[in-house]
C-alpha cells in the first residue's frame, strides 16, 4: 500500500464526464486567449452552435453571447458548456457505479488511475515502432491528466473552480476509440519497479471499460477530480 494511503491521507475521487470533445477544446481555447480575442471567438461559437446558447439561458444566463458578463469561473463554464446530460439535466458520468468506483480512487499516490499509467508503463519492446505507439498512447493519456490540449494555458485556470471544481482534461471520441485500442494492444508493458503487483493490468482493465462505455453511446470524456 502507498504510504501516503497507509497514513490516512484522503485522495481525490476521480470521475469521467460524458462530453463533446470538440465543444470542451474550443470553449478551452476561447478561455485561455487573449483578452480582445475572446468575445468575438465565444459570440462565433454561439453562433454556430444555436442549442449551446439555449443551454447557457437555461442555466440562468440572461445574455449569454456577452462572455465578459459571465461570472462563472472558467472551470464550471467549461463543465456547462461541453457536458453531456441525462433527461434530467444531471451530468451524464461514464460507466456502471461499480466500475466508476474503480476508477474513481486508484490505491497508489494521489489516487490517479491516469497518473499512475503514465508513470508505470513502459514501450512493448518486442512490438515494431513500439516506441512510437506507446508515445502517443502516454500523450492521450497527459491529455486527461495535465490538460495539455493548449500549447499556452495555466492548469490553475480550470481548477478550483465553485464547488471544487477540477477539471483535468478531455478526450473527443476519436480519441477515446484510439486510447482504448492502444490499451488493449501489445505495445505496452510494465516498469520493473512498479510498486503495485498487477498495477498496471489492473489499471488498464477499468480504463479500457469506461473506454468501452464511453464508445457505447458515442461519447468524448471529460476527466474531473473531487473530494
Amino acid at each position: 500500500m502507498d504510504l501516503e494511503q497507509a497514513a490516512g491521507t484522503t485522495t481525490a475521487f476521480y470521475t469521467l464526464h460524458s462530453c463533446d470533445g470538440e465543444i470542451a477544446l474550443s470553449v478551452a481555447e476561447i478561455l485561455s486567449s487573449a483578452v480582445e480575442d475572446k468575445t468575438k471567438s465565444w459570440q462565433k461559437l454561439l453562433s454556430t452552435r444555436p442549442t449551446l446558447s439555449q443551454r447557457l439561458t437555461q442555466q440562468g444566463l440572461t445574455n449569454p453571447m456577452a462572455i465578459e458578463e459571465i461570472t462563472w469561473d472558467d472551470a464550471m463554464l467549461l463543465f456547462l458548456c461541453s457536458i453531456n446530460t441525462d433527461e434530467e439535466g444531471k451530468p451524464m458520468s461514464i460507466g456502471e457505479s461499480l466500475k466508476r468506483e474503480r476508477f474513481g480512487r486508484f490505491p497508489y499516490g494521489n489516487g490517479s488511475l491516469i497518473t499512475y499509467l503514465i508513470e508505470f508503463l513502459r514501450p512493448n519492446s518486442r512490438v515494431k515502432d513500439a516506441n512510437k505507439i506507446f508515445s502517443r498512447m502516454i500523450e492521450l493519456l497527459q491529455k486527461l491528466s495535465t490538460f495539455n490540449q493548449l500549447e499556452d494555458y495555466s492548469i490553475a485556470r480550470f481548477s478550483g473552480g465553485k464547488g471544487g471544481m477540477n477539471i483535468l482534461g478531455f478526450l473527443n471520441l476519436d480519441e477515446v476509440t484510439e486510447l482504448r485500442r492502444l490499451s488493449a494492444g501489445r505495445n505496452w508493458s510494465v516498469a520493473s519497479d512498479e510498486p503495485l503487483d498487477g498495477g498496471v493490468r489492473d489499471a488498464i482493465k477499468h480504463l479500457l471499460a469506461m473506454l468501452r462505455a464511453a464508445e457505447r453511446i458515442d461519447s468524448g470524456i471529460m476527466h474531473r477530480a473531487h473530494m
